[in-house]
């Protein structure tokens, strides 16, 4: 059960680092090259590979702790 637990704010604290991550490089970018609208395809794509990443990896985060809760019962 502290599988569970532990497992999804690991993954929501690095969606979120993530995100600020990205955001930063945004904003800096943007600003630097004075039109922040050329970089909305990079957010786009991170948005993307947000969604991807968790159908992939949460999927086999899912079969990991299945295997681990049947693992402890045994």
């Amino acid at each position: 059960m502290a599988t569970h637990q532990a497992a999804k704010p690991h993954l929501v604290s690095a969606i979120i680092t993530g995100w600020v991550l990205v955001a930063l490089v945004w904003l800096i970018f943007g600003f630097l090259s004075q039109n922040s609208l050329i970089y909305v395809p990079m957010l786009v794509a991170y948005a993307v590979w947000t969604v991807v990443s968790l159908i992939i990896f949460g999927r086999g985060l899912d079969r990991e702790m299945a295997a681990d809760a049947s693992h402890a019962d045994h």
